[in-house]
């Protein structure tokens, strides 16, 4: 049987489509449905889609088949749509879950059927629903402990392929650092910002705007940079609100949304994560140590000749790196939902608050050759920036 017809929204979630799905995705011994209840549990979360708890009634016994699953599908947002097309966020994250989440070493979703249509930007994911782990609410934030685990978990994912990423299992998988992908993100920064400066230019302040100003142009050099580094597995979105843990004491973990994946630096994760998902006084209190227990977890996994002061400088670099997310993330995706906003705004409190405690800005590219492709593309990338906010 092919595959069932891409659902247009949460109405085409019917028991037939949903019988389709499973069983095109190779579960044939699922009894069957009789009811699907569909909830929205994406609302203020999912910032890039739509993300639904879909309950399943059983006609007859269904003891041992998951009564929900979790349907993800696009935003029906036109500007967050734009965006997760520019960035083949939706593809990125088919493609994980297709080839590379049942291999990794940390948890997350069994996909149970998914499908994603290149040229309409269209997909659907039908996903294990983890709903009997613990969420925190990213806006509270990390406790220490959750925050260790946390990264003692994406340390393991990372050590696992540590500069082993031209194996055939990443074959065409994104590489978040290739000279097209830093062209592309530097120009959706730019288009970007203007957006977030007028959105939220109460959280900043004048040196920072001249950073986030200064920044944009600079982007690109910044990714070269980093790739420079070790290469690995990363998530590309490790917040809290992508995390689920154990409801006891345990070390139970697994992180969704891999939507962000791909080929890059490590230590982005990591500097995503802290500066945003940990208030600023537990990172302040927890940071060095956590930055140690993440360097010896890569290197008993396989780093070679990676020294604690190079994890160290390519994490202060990679939280100047956070600006990409905050100025993307609050210029070019839907928030009109009242937590979303609140998430954004609370990325941008304690990010600043990271970026200036680590003196990220030092990190900040200088100028290439007068006339390099680089200084040449930062130039022009620059100045359409300026007339853009003249306008």
């Amino acid at each position: 049987m092919g595959s069932p017809a891409m659902p247009e929204g949460r109405s085409g979630i019917t028991v037939d489509w949903m019988e389709q799905a499973l069983r095109a995705g190779g579960a044939a011994d699922f009894p069957a449905i009789e009811e699907v209840a569909v909830e929205d549990i994406g609302a203020g979360i999912g910032l890039l889609g739509e993300i639904l708890r879909c309950r399943l009634t059983y006609r007859d016994d269904g003891d041992k088949a998951p009564a929900s699953v979790i349907v993800k599908l696009p935003s029906q947002e036109p500007n967050t749509l734009r965006t997760s097309k520019r960035l083949k966020l939706y593809k990125r994250e088919y493609d994980y879950y297709r080839h590379v989440g049942p291999h990794v070493p940390i948890r997350s979703p069994v996909m149970f059927y998914g499908d994603f249509e290149e040229g309409s930007n269209r997909f659907v994911l039908v996903l294990e629903d983890l709903g009997g782990m613990r969420a925190v609410d990213e806006i509270e934030g990390a406790s220490a402990e959750q925050a260790k685990l946390a990264v003692r978990e994406i340390g393991r994912l990372h050590g696992q392929y540590w500069d082993k990423v031209d194996q055939p299992l990443f074959e065409g998988f994104h590489r978040a650092l290739a000279p097209t992908q830093r062209i592309l993100v530097q120009i959706v920064y730019l288009s970007s910002l203007e957006t977030t400066l007028r959105n939220f230019g109460s959280f900043f302040s004048d040196e920072m705007r001249r950073l986030a100003e200064a920044y944009g142009p600079r982007v690109a050099d910044h990714m070269s940079d980093m790739a420079t580094g070790p290469m690995t597995l990363m998530h590309g979105d490790l917040r809290l609100d992508n995390m689920f843990f154990g409801t006891d004491d345990g070390d139970d973990f697994a992180v969704v949304d891999w939507q962000v994946s791909g080929i890059g630096s490590g230590l982005y994760d990591v500097a995503y994560f802290l500066a945003s998902s940990v208030t600023t006084e537990v990172r302040r209190e927890i940071e060095r140590e956590v930055l140690e227990e993440y360097h010896e977890v890569v290197c008993s996994m396989g780093a070679e000749n990676f020294t604690f002061e190079e994890c160290w400088s390519l994490y202060r670099s990679n939280v100047l790196g956070r600006l990409l997310v905050l100025i993307i993330s609050g210029g070019g995706v839907d928030l009109t939902h009242e937590r979303s906003r609140r998430l954004v705004e609370t990325s941008l409190a304690r990010s600043w608050a990271a970026i200036e405690d680590l003196d990220a800005g030092e990190y900040l590219p200088t100028r290439r050759a007068l006339l390099s492709p680089a200084n040449i593309f930062s130039s022009l990338s620059g100045g359409a920036y300026r007339i853009m906010k003249a306008l």
